[in-house]
């Protein structure tokens, strides 16, 4: 990979057979003229296709009073269940799990934004 701007990825691609004649065929189908508007198009239609598989099993949701809520989309109903994870003066606390030690605290307190609150309240965080 070249150097890159922090919005800009820089790809040199060299393409073999049978890739090459694949490719060209696309372009062709597609109507398009330049190889880079190829790329881009074979890199949406993959997005909208998969996009939901590759999204990450867990998310940051929101910050409130209360603690964290993190989107975890492996539970049902799809596509997942928010989860709140308290701060409790003794100890982060999963709803759902009721827990301290589940995959949902150990996301929550890799947050940086989390960690910088709990911080500032005095709190150790040890992030496995």
């Amino acid at each position: 990979m070249s150097k890159m701007r922090e919005e800009e990825l820089k790809i040199y691609l060299r393409l073999s057979e049978p890739l090459a004649s694949r490719f060209i065929k696309i372009k062709e189908y597609l109507g398009l003229k330049n190889d880079t508007e190829v790329i881009r198009a074979l890199i949406n239609f993959y997005w909208r296709e998969h996009k939901e598989e590759m999204a990450p099993r867990l998310e940051h949701f929101n910050l409130n009073e209360n603690g964290v809520m993190i989107l975890d989309r492996e539970l049902k109903p799809p596509p997942g269940r928010i989860i709140q994870v308290y701060f409790r003066p003794e100890k982060v606390w999963c709803e759902y799990c009721s827990s301290d030690r589940c995959r949902h605290v150990e996301f929550a307190l890799s947050i940086p934004k989390v960690q910088e609150i709990l911080r500032k309240k005095g709190w150790k965080i040890e992030v496995s």
